[in-house]
C-alpha cells in the first residue's frame, strides 16, 4: 500500500483504520486490476491495427492513447495489492 493513500489522514488510529479497510477490499482492487489489464489489452489491439494509421490526426491520436496508457499505470501502482 502506497503511503498517498493514508498521506492526508492525521493520527496512526486513522490510517491503521484505512488500511484495514484497503486490506478488506482486497477481492475488489484485484477486479479492478482485471479490468485495467483489459483496457491496456484493447489499448494495444486499437494500436497495432493498421486502418489507424489511416487517420489524418494520426500523432493526436496516439498522444492521447500515451497519455490513457500512462494514466493506467498510475492507478495500477496505487491499487497493487
Amino acid at each position: 500500500m502506497l503511503e498517498a493513500w493514508t498521506r492526508h489522514l492525521k493520527t496512526e488510529e486513522e490510517k491503521t483504520r484505512f488500511k484495514n479497510i484497503y486490506s478488506g477490499s482486497k477481492q475488489v482492487l484485484e477486479r479492478l486490476s482485471d479490468l485495467l489489464d483489459q483496457i491496456e489489452n484493447d489499448d494495444d489491439e486499437l494500436e497495432t491495427n493498421p486502418k489507424v494509421y489511416d487517420v489524418p490526426n494520426w500523432p493526436y491520436r496516439q498522444a492521447d492513447l500515451n497519455g490513457h496508457r500512462r494514466a493506467i499505470k498510475q492507478i495500477k501502482k496505487l491499487i497493487k495489492v
